[in-house]
């Protein structure tokens, strides 16, 4: 049965014209389906800003285990200095005290009492020095450990970017041909029924022409009245009255 046979009074071309303009339209649709497919499955991607900030913080981490260590080992070449310095001075003292040089009783007082002092000193750098060579020992285990984090995370991400960067270059690509497509298809569908239709589509969530399902909106579901279904049937646009929506006969007519 033709469209002119089921809707009487209507003249054949101009419901063959009707019918094929809905038909193109009803492909610009299909096309924008999987287009807005494509685009959320894109925007779903993890671009690994959760990851990049992870590594961050071991990178940061590693840095600061390095600082502490660079500076618990400074702080023990500078102990250790101190310890060779009071070591030289001792020494001196002992050849003076012991060497026969000074005889004077009051400056053997003072030797006797500069040996105690620096005898004081050196044990309290010794001990100081044997306390910050456990911390170094701790801090160079850290420093390991926070560097081998690091570079294990910076792995993970340089792999995650990549796997990101491919994935996303392939459905680049995939919207650049249905792009192209629907660009194809508009072409062949007249202005104004084409600005109607993204019209409501920029409203109804990317949507402007559903299906009649069974004497149902394809949309809302709303009851199609039977008027309209035989107003599209002889090519007419119609739209649900309740969300606007351009109505299609998707099958037999």
């Amino acid at each position: 049965m033709t469209a002119a046979e089921s809707t009487p009074g209507v003249n054949p071309v101009e419901a063959a014209d009707g019918l094929a303009a809905l038909a193109s339209l009803w492909a610009v649709q299909q096309v924008d389906l999987q287009l807005a497919a494509l685009r959320a499955e894109r925007a779903a991607l993890d671009d690994g800003t959760a990851l990049r900030e992870e590594t961050e913080a071991a990178r940061a981490a590693a840095q600061d285990a390095a600082a502490r260590l660079h500076a618990a080992q400074a702080t023990l070449r500078d102990l250790e200095l101190q310890l060779a310095t009071a070591d030289s001075k001792k020494k001196k003292a002992e050849g003076d005290l012991y060497g026969g040089r000074v005889s004077n009783p009051k400056e053997l007082a003072g030797l006797e009492e500069e040996l105690a002092g620096l005898a004081k000193t050196r044990d309290h750098l010794e001990d100081r020095i044997l306390g910050l060579f456990d911390e170094v020992e701790a801090l160079k285990r850290e420093d390991a450990e926070r560097r081998a984090a690091a570079r294990v995370l910076e792995e993970r991400l340089a792999a995650h970017v990549a796997a990101y960067e491919r994935e996303r270059g392939r459905i680049d690509v995939e919207i650049a041909a249905r792009e192209a497509e629907r660009a194809g298809l508009a072409a062949a569908v007249e202005p104004r029924l084409l600005k109607k239709y993204d019209g409501i589509a920029a409203q109804e969530g990317g949507v402007g022409m559903v299906a009649i399902v069974g004497g149902f909106c394809g949309g809302c579901h709303n009851d199609v009245p039977a008027r309209f279904v035989s107003r599209v049937r002889g090519g007419d646009v119609v739209t649900c009255e309740r969300c606007h929506r351009i109505l299609y006969l998707d099958g037999p007519r």
